[in-house]
């Protein structure tokens, strides 16, 4: 009797080790993000049944929460890193469309002695 399903599982899904490895890391993160949902919705909740003027918070406006939480997140770090290039100029090298550090620049951002002249 035919079957929807092949009767041999494990040789029609093989995936390689590198799609194995994505796929725990895109559901580690979607765990993660799942989690933060319900823990904000949960303390807001908690919070806001003692104090009357806060509303309720749901799954949609927790998940927003989050997302903004994350963009500003995202937005300091950003300004973080671009604070560490202004304090080693030079430092970092373009290599296509990303940057890598220099190998010849001195990562600790100070003057070489060649830099400093003779007294």
């Amino acid at each position: 009797m035919p079957s929807m399903l092949p009767s041999d599982l494990e040789t029609r899904w093989v995936q390689s080790y590198e799609t194995k490895l994505r796929l725990e890391s895109i559901s580690f993160f979607l765990v993660g993000l799942l989690a933060s949902i319900l823990a904000v919705k949960f303390l807001w909740n908690s919070l806001a049944s003692s104090v009357p003027s806060l509303p309720r918070l749901d799954f949609v406006r927790a998940f927003a929460v989050v997302a903004l939480w994350g963009l500003v997140f995202t937005l300091v770090l950003t300004m973080i890193s671009g604070a560490r290039e202004l304090l080693t100029p030079g430092a970092w090298k373009q290599n296509g469309f990303t940057y890598e550090l220099d190998s010849g620049a001195d990562p600790s951002g100070s003057p070489t002695s060649l830099d400093q002249g003779s007294p």
